[in-house]
């Protein structure tokens, strides 16, 4: 009895050493991780993050991985992912009472809605960030009070929306975070933009230029004050100061700024005054840019400008071609947001693709059929005539009359080389025409 007590007690130690050894190798396999996450190499992280997860959900270390497998995720645009594995790391989070990592599982969650245009959710999961934020960093707050106020300036709560950008001001003016003040400056720029008050937005936006080199990235931040400095031009009807802002901006691209945005306000620029050729020379940057990095909205700006250029040019079958290739960019970037829509809900830029392509085959059938119609009607026509020709040649009653139309020897022979060659050449322009 006492032997296999002693049995026992050495399975205990054993399994508990096996437990302690499976725990330093996820530490290991996390730590790597890490490395692999900050190297940009996301594949290889959530490949280790995976071994940690596969044997190993409901342990502390479970929600670090959650929450960095997660965040990779997102950076690879894969938001459906991202979501499900922060869902499960706020589960997890809240049986181990880790009120602060549910605060920030819940800003992330609010990203993806507030990226997905779905406002509302965004705004709840923000809202939820900042009252579980306890005793989180000062730093985590103010990001909180942004989104917060990001949210609320879409869903047009601007009143609202400004206490929590004051609020994020406050924060970050005591850690001297120029980053996020920059960013707070736009938004509140944005907002006054939209009320009217067109000299705050200007002051808000030279601000920006003043802060960022003190940022990290002084160039997007420039690209950013300067193109919307030239939207506020615009909406003035100043053009001249618009398009001169707008080409200001383009002297400091970077990987971070959305040149889509500035190449779509030339091209609406030029179609106002009545520069069509230009405006789609833009228009066609504006896409070429906004291929790398889908944005929805921009894609529906360019449609309904290209819409206006091609009408003036009177190029109706270029604009269902540039229509339908906008509604092909944007048909990936809409199916990533579907999982989080309402059935009912629409997407303005997509245009009844599907409508857009029934309609261009009945036209292409329709020409096919008009030219197969003329052929026929043509050739009917013709061999009717030369048939007739023949047949008073052959069968005039008066022998006199029927030889006067013979004038020489040679006719019968022209007349029937004639009729074999009109068929010929009606059938080669036929060809041509189904060909094309």
């Amino acid at each position: 009895m006492k032997l296999n007590s002693f049995k026992y007690f050495i399975l205990i130690i054993i399994i508990a050493s096996c437990q302690d050894l499976t725990d330093i190798d996820d530490e290991d396999y996390y730590n790597e991780a890490v490395i692999n996450y900050k190297n940009e190499q996301y594949d290889q992280a959530i490949a280790k993050l995976d071994i940690i997860l596969d044997g190993n959900n409901d342990s502390a270390i479970a929600i670090k991985a959650l929450y960095l497998r997660g965040f990779s995720y997102y950076l690879q645009d894969k938001n459906k992912l991202a979501y499900q594995d922060y869902l499960e790391g706020i589960e997890i989070a809240e049986s181990f009472g880790q009120v602060n990592v549910i605060s920030k599982l819940n800003n992330e969650i609010g990203l993806i809605f507030l990226e997905a245009e779905l406002y509302e959710q965004s705004l709840s999961h923000f809202l939820l960030a900042l009252d579980q934020s306890g005793e989180t960093t000062l730093q985590n707050k103010g990001h909180y009070n942004y989104n917060i106020g990001r949210s609320l300036r879409r869903l047009n709560r601007l009143d609202e929306g400004i206490e929590y950008f004051l609020t994020a001001i406050d924060i970050n003016e005591q850690l001297r975070n120029y980053d996020a003040l920059s960013n707070i400056y736009i938004e509140i720029g944005l907002l006054q933009q939209k009320v009217g008050n067109h000299s705050l937005a200007l002051e808000h936006f030279q601000e920006i230029i003043k802060i960022s080199q003190l940022s990290k990235n002084p160039n997007l931040f420039k690209w950013k004050a300067y193109n919307n400095i030239g939207n506020i031009y615009q909406l003035a009807g100043d053009f001249l100061q618009a398009e001169s802002y707008f080409n200001k901006s383009l002297e400091y691209e970077n990987d971070d700024s959305q040149l889509s945005v500035t190449y779509n306000n030339l091209g609406k620029i030029c179609n106002k005054k009545g520069e069509y050729k230009k405006a789609w020379q833009y228009f066609k940057k504006s896409l070429a840019y906004n291929s790398k990095n889908v944005e929805i909205n921009e894609l529906g700006i360019t449609n309904n400008a290209l819409r206006k250029t091609f009408e003036k040019l009177n190029q109706t079958d270029s604009l269902l071609h540039y229509t339908m290739l906008i509604n092909d960019m944007a048909l990936s970037a809409v199916e990533t947001r579907t999982w989080l829509e309402d059935e009912d809900e629409k997407i303005a830029l997509l245009t009844k693709y599907q409508d857009y392509v029934r309609e261009k085959a009945e036209k292409d059938q329709y020409a096919k059929t008009s030219w197969l119609m003329a052929f026929i009607m043509t050739f009917i026509f013709v061999s009717g005539v030369l048939s007739m020709r023949l047949w008073k040649i052959y069968n005039y009653k008066s022998t006199e009359k029927g030889h006067a139309l013979i004038k020489n020897s040679n006719e019968m022979v022209y007349l029937l080389d004639m009729f074999k060659n009109e068929k010929e050449e009606m059938k080669k322009v036929m060809d041509q025409k189904l060909r094309a």
